[in-house]
């Protein structure tokens, strides 16, 4: 019998790797994990809704007084997040007032005051993590892999029905957010949505800490694969790592407060600093 078929296209070159070379290589393959998110997140099913006590008034806070040098930075950043779709306008009957808040490299963080928002929304029992029980999972660990999301919060929608609850005031109108930052529950639902996710590595080769993955692993065979298992999951449903926060495939890590090596776990050295001195 004779087969007769086409040639195959011409396939990539074969470059041989080894050791860290393997994992620079992983990287390479899954860079667009590690890229700037350029459109909304899509719908899942750990979306955010606010749920407010039976019988409560609407919040309607007045808007905080700033100077005109505020309202030239509010300007910006409400430009940035409308081009962004973060933010829309709105005609909502809520609204809280909006802060700007000096971040440690002399920037300014965008922050919506939701005091009274929260204090009427009946709050979220989901379970977070213990930072001490997450840690007794690393018995005989020698690898790791640190990834820390894009701005965790805004990978996150708002459902549809909520979206006007969101509305902040500020010197020029009224907007409101897609996303849930600021609002009482938000880290509940993240740290639901990334549960959900990664569940079938949860305690196996995973520890999840809000938008702090921690991929632990053995042996480095072993770490390789651990490490594309989890990004092909982040890609998968279109999360986004900031890549120079992440560190991997490293013997020894800082994480939550402490020290990870296959010696154990320790205090951060640099988180007891200031009692030392």
């Amino acid at each position: 019998m004779h087969w007769k078929g086409q040639a195959a296209p011409p396939s990539p070159a074969i470059r041989s790797c080894a050791g860290d070379d393997l994992l620079l290589a992983l990287l390479d393959a899954l860079a667009m994990v590690f890229s700037e998110p350029t459109s909304l997140p899509p719908p899942r099913s750990r979306d955010h809704g606010i749920t407010l006590i039976p019988g409560s008034a609407l919040v309607a806070v007045r808007p905080y007084r700033y100077p005109a040098t505020h309202k030239d930075e509010l300007e910006q950043l409400y430009a940035a997040m409308l081009t962004q779709g973060i933010i829309h306008r709105s005609s909502s009957t809520f609204s809280s007032p909006v802060l700007l808040v000096h971040k440690a490299d002399g920037s300014w963080r965008f922050y919506i005051d939701y005091r009274a928002l929260n204090a009427i929304t009946i709050k979220d029992a989901y379970p977070i993590p213990v930072v001490d029980e997450l840690l007794d999972e690393l018995f005989a660990a020698h690898f790791f892999t640190k990834l820390d999301l894009h701005s965790g919060y805004h990978q996150v929608l708002m459902r549809a029905e909520v979206i006007a609850k969101t509305a902040f005031c500020t010197h020029d109108g009224l907007y409101e957010f897609i996303m849930p930052f600021g609002l009482c529950n938000a880290p509940a639902t993240f740290q639901a949505l990334m549960n959900d996710i990664l569940r079938p590595f949860l305690r196996q080769f995973v520890l999840v800490f809000f938008d702090n993955i921690l991929i632990y692993s053995s042996s480095w065979s072993d770490h390789l694969r651990h490490v594309r298992a989890v990004l092909d999951v982040l890609h998968q449903h279109r999360l986004y790592a900031k890549r120079s926060k992440c560190k991997f495939g490293i013997t020894a890590i800082s994480y939550l407060g402490h020290t990870i090596s296959a010696a154990g776990v320790a205090m951060d050295p640099a988180k007891g600093q200031a009692v030392s001195d």
